[in-house]
């Protein structure tokens, strides 16, 4: 039989972008259940069949050569494709889904964290879930750490990646009570009390001080943390004002009585949660789990805004815009 034009197989091809991704052959073995001897021969003998030098073996971990990144993205397209062939047709409807993986941002785990555990398991008996961290969401999805993420870190259109907005809601400005300082404009407020901000770390706090370097606003650096509940706790006390979004405000447990809520004076802008997932691989519980925290939002989230700042109904989103 003459030998195969291709010149690789699927085989090869996952090898090779486990190698890419896990960062050395050692760790690709590891991923893939292969010694590290046969994860070298098996690119040892992909590249002899191609014809070219994928990686430079003079770097340790060996790194791509410039015609192997250009294979690697033709690969990465190729294996997603085979794995929903593969899916597709093996995959039984009573066949148990594989233990899912779930990452969720802070301030919805708190508003609808109880709801949302009980539906996801409903729709599948193999799960975990975790919080915190929302800037490393995206990373751990597209690095097969996490399966699906309820997310504020937003992630490039990516052609293998379901995607489903499931709020925007508007940033609002929280003061201390008694407060009766000038409040029309950001820039008059910084210089009279002080700007209690979030980490720049965090998702939250790069988009509030990207919004801010925008307006060429400058608050001084005076207090600086990493989580809403502490934030908020601190504009209560009256030692500063904050930006953050209403979902965060109910996260950190402050009610609107406590505190003065109003709109940015400068002008609107939003941050918006969405479901992302690999396409294919979990069959429909994505779209499923999106409609469930969606549903669940309009269920606890709206209702407490409803009675407690109405003004904001308006400017709050739950799902995608229509086309």
């Amino acid at each position: 039989m003459p030998a195969s034009p291709i010149g690789f197989d699927l085989k090869s091809l996952e090898v090779f972008a486990a190698i890419v991704e896990a960062g050395g052959m050692t760790a690709a073995g590891q991923r893939l259940g292969m010694t590290q001897s046969s994860v070298s021969q098996s690119i040892a003998n992909l590249e002899s069949q191609l014809h070219v030098q994928l990686l430079d073996r003079s770097q340790r971990p060996p790194m791509l050569t410039p015609l192997g990144r250009k294979f690697y993205e033709q690969a990465d397209r190729l294996l997603g494709d085979a794995r929903r062939v593969s899916l597709e047709f093996r995959r039984q409807e009573a066949t148990p889904l594989k233990h899912v993986r779930i990452a969720l941002v802070d301030s919805l785990a708190i508003s609808v964290g109880k709801e949302l555990v009980a539906a996801i398991k409903r729709r599948t008996a193999h799960w975990s879930m975790v919080t915190g961290q929302s800037h490393l969401h995206a990373d751990a999805l597209l690095n097969r750490r996490v399966d699906i993420i309820l997310s504020d870190d937003a992630v490039p259109n990516h052609p293998e990646l379901f995607r489903r907005r499931l709020l925007r809601e508007p940033f609002i400005l929280v003061l201390p009570l008694g407060f009766k300082g000038p409040v029309s404009s950001l820039r008059t407020l910084a210089a009279a009390l002080d700007f209690v901000r979030y980490n720049p770390s965090t998702v939250i706090g790069r988009t509030i001080e990207n919004k801010l370097q925008e307006w060429s606003i400058h608050p001084p650096l005076r207090m600086e943390l990493d989580n809403s509940y502490a934030i908020l706790q601190m504009v209560k006390a009256g030692l500063g004002w904050t930006l953050t979004t209403p979902l965060c405000l109910l996260q950190g447990g402050i009610k609107t009585g406590e505190v003065q809520c109003l709109p940015v004076p400068e002008g609107e802008f939003t941050r918006e949660l969405t479901l992302l997932a690999r396409s294919g691989e979990l069959g429909n519980l994505p779209e499923l789990l999106a409609d469930d925290s969606i549903a669940l939002m309009q269920e606890r989230y709206l209702p407490v805004l409803a009675n407690a700042a109405p003004w904001l109904l308006p400017r709050i989103v739950l799902g995608d815009l229509p086309s």
